[in-house]
C-alpha cells in the first residue's frame, strides 16, 4: 500500500488512514521511526501489556509475595556490589 502525506513546517506528517488501519495504530500511540538508507520505516511500539502471557509461569498459581520478596532481595544484593 502506498500513501502520501506532506511534512508541515513543524516537521509533522499524517499517516494515511489505510496504513494506520493496517498497522493497527491508535490515536496517541507511540511509534518508532527507523532510518534505513534514504528511507524511513514507521513501526508501532509494543506496549508493556502486549508482553502479557509471553512467559509461562513455572507453576500455578503464582506466588506473587514470594516473587516480590525475591526481587527485593535481588535488588539489595545488586546495590551492595
Amino acid at each position: 500500500m502506498i500513501g502520501y502525506s506532506t511534512v508541515t513546517q513543524k516537521g509533522q506528517i499524517t499517516v494515511p488512514a489505510g496504513i494506520r488501519e493496517e498497522l493497527g495504530l491508535l490515536p496517541r500511540q507511540k511509534v518508532v521511526i527507523i532510518k534505513q538508507g534514504d528511507s524511513a520505516v514507521v513501526k508501532p511500539v509494543a506496549n508493556f501489556y502486549s508482553l502479557r502471557g509471553s512467559i509461562k509461569p513455572k507453576k500455578r498459581p503464582e506466588d506473587f509475595k514470594r516473587m516480590r520478596k525475591n526481587f527485593i532481595d535481588y535488588l539489595a544484593r545488586r546495590k551492595k556490589t
